[in-house]
């Protein structure tokens, strides 16, 4: 299954982690996974090419991983996107990706 951890401090998403597989096809046949990589690495880009306000990580665990250093505008929107994104992935394929959203505390 793939895990998608959110972490917000009040409104704002500081930190989104992608790991797993989705396993709902054979490798190379498994769409959920390839949806979530490619709407996960066009995040990726996206906030590379804005500005150095996250720092931006993926593997080959695999994991995906984003951390702002400092929340502004433009990567909140980009963040919004990807959530947004992904939960409507979760929608339906939720026996194959679970989002799990966490407050950050102080």
């Amino acid at each position: 299954m793939i895990q998608v951890v959110v972490l917000k401090s009040k409104t704002a998403i500081v930190q989104i982690e992608i790991t797993g597989h989705a396993f709902s096809n054979d490798p190379g046949f498994d769409l959920v996974c390839a949806g979530v990589s490619s709407i996960a690495t066009g995040a990726l880009n996206g906030l590379d090419a804005l500005d150095d306000s996250c720092e931006l990580s993926m593997t080959d665990e695999p994991l995906i991983k984003i951390v702002c250093k400092e929340v502004n505008h433009d990567n909140q929107l980009l963040l919004n996107f990807l959530l947004k994104q992904l939960e409507t992935v979760a929608y339906v394929h939720d026996e194959h990706i679970k989002i799990i959203v966490k407050e950050e505390i102080r």
